[in-house]
């Protein structure tokens, strides 16, 4: 059998009036967030289509055909960051480089543009 509350009166009115609130919120909370991620999706959407390309990875020319520099020149992250692009350059080439260079003076194709010369290095 199932229990039963012992609070009579308005006690009991009260805590049903609590739990309705309580569940009006998450409803409010739960449809803000979904609002929240709906117009996020939109806006990505509408950048898409308006052909934004700053930090677009699907906007990559690729096609670097130039070979990348020696890790060997550098020390230190920017010698590792060279030495990937050297061990990966497909992958490299198929990533949008986030600092504009595909714009001038650099006209870079994709990042590893960036490490076929100095500019990889910062």
């Amino acid at each position: 059998m199932a229990k039963r509350s012992k609070k009579k009166g308005p006690e009991k009115f009260l805590d049903k009036r609590k739990n309705q609130k309580k569940s009006f919120l998450l409803w409010i909370g739960a449809g803000i967030a979904v609002s929240i991620i709906i117009l996020a999706f939109l806006g990505h959407m509408s950048s898409v289509s308006k052909g934004d390309k700053k930090g677009k990875s699907f906007y990559v020319q690729g096609g670097e055909t130039r070979p990348v520099l020696l890790p060997s020149m550098f020390t230190g992250m920017t010698r590792a960051a060279y030495a990937a692009a050297k061990k990966y350059p497909r992958v490299m080439d198929e990533v949008f480089c986030y600092c504009t260079c595909d714009e001038p003076p650099f006209y870079h194709k994709s990042l590893l543009s960036c490490f076929v010369e100095n500019h990889g290095a910062g």
